[in-house]
């Protein structure tokens, strides 16, 4: 048995949920506190005087999400490493008939490392999500107080547009090292599921080492990326060596089988294998009774329409945020009709693409347990 990309969109839809929460949470919140005295006079110079206060409230209102994301997220990666580890042996135990499949996990402290590494990730997010909350109701107040001859009802309007405008963005959202901005939930989620899939192979891979089995094949995901293709159905050693080697059969070892090794699972790694948010596993080769999934031709329209699919879900939270973010009924029905129409399109193009799923857990907001 090989290690399941599912497996790992499933440890880490509770770090997303909680995640998705927390945008909703800060929107709605934001709006709370533009809408409180907009109709009225000197309102610019009061919200502007409140920040302070605001901050501290947004602070407060946050932690409790960070650490739910640190919990869910740790307990990710723990999960993880221990289904690796059985993932292991199960297939050892089918196949070669093996006992001792009760040992401690051999990378444990690997797995442990994961954990704590991606807990400090989650953790990292606080400042800059509450940066952005507070760079979002700056910017609208000072968009706002720019305009002095607005009345009260032009004054609202000119607020909801900035406000969508910044918070269709992410309304925690944050730059990266490379550059890259983040929304919040698609950050936390894509840290979680490298994470969890990282602690998965090295249980598994090392599962396997201990029990003197040095080679992997890795699947054959659809829609695969370009990094990843060259390594699909590749045989690959987890200790080291490539080219060909004869080895003895699984089925009968007195026969010798020749196993063309394409590499150590490291280089694949370091090539681009196992990037983050990536789909693909391996599992034990065994000489002789492993047989390779059928090959199949790139797919670069299947992975674009993939991503695209990713970009329409984001499109419908941007859409509930700014429902959350509504200073008043009709800005929320608004906003509501965009949800649908968002919701529409990803209907049509999951009708339209074969093999593609929709994933009505990543359009939620709201949501998470």
């Amino acid at each position: 048995m090989s290690v399941s990309p599912d497996a790992v969109d499933l440890l880490a839809r509770t770090v997303l949920g909680i995640a998705q929460d927390a945008e909703l949470s800060l929107a709605g919140r934001i709006a709370d506190a533009l809408r409180r005295g907009i109709d009225g006079p000197g309102w610019a110079q009061r919200q502007l005087g409140d920040v302070g206060r605001l901050r501290k409230v947004w602070s407060d209102s946050l932690d409790p999400y960070l650490d739910g994301m640190r919990t869910a997220a740790g307990r990710a990666v723990l999960d993880a490493g221990t289904q690796g580890e059985a993932l292991a042996l199960d297939s050892l135990r089918a196949v070669l008939r093996e006992a001792g499949a009760t040992s401690a996990l051999p990378g444990r402290g690997a797995v442990i490392a994961l954990a704590e590494e991606l807990s400090g990730t989650v953790a990292s997010t606080r400042w800059s999500v509450l940066r952005s909350a507070e760079d979002i109701f700056r910017s609208v107040v000072g968009q706002v107080s720019g305009r002095v001859l607005l009345g009260a009802q032009t004054r609202r309007s000119v607020a909801q547009v900035a406000l969508d405008r910044l918070i269709s963005r992410g309304v925690a959202g944050f730059t990266d090292v490379s550059g890259r901005h983040w929304e919040l939930a698609s950050y936390v989620e894509m840290a979680t599921r490298t994470a969890a899939q990282r602690a998965m192979t090295t249980a598994h891979s090392e599962t396997l080492a201990s029990r003197g089995h040095d080679l992997v094949i890795v699947s054959n995901a659809p829609a695969e990326c370009k990094l990843c293709r060259p390594w699909e159905n590749k045989v690959l050693s987890l200790s080291g060596g490539a080219g060909r080697v004869t080895l003895p059969s699984a089925v009968d070892p007195g026969e010798l089988i020749t196993v063309e090794v394409a590499g150590t699972l490291a280089q694949a790694q370091r090539a681009g294998l196992y990037h983050p948010n990536c789909r693909h596993s391996h599992a034990a080769y065994l000489p002789g009774l492993t047989k390779p999934a059928p090959g199949e031709a790139a797919d670069p329209k299947g992975d674009a329409a993939r991503q695209r699919l990713r970009a329409l879900e984001r499109g419908v939270r941007a859409a509930k945020l700014r429902q959350a973010g509504a200073l008043d009924d009709q800005a929320r029905r608004r906003a509501g009709g965009d949800v649908r129409a968002a919701q529409a399109a990803i209907r049509e193009h999951v009708a339209v693409t074969p093999g593609l799923l929709r994933q009505p857990a990543r359009e939620r907001v709201g949501t998470a347990r």
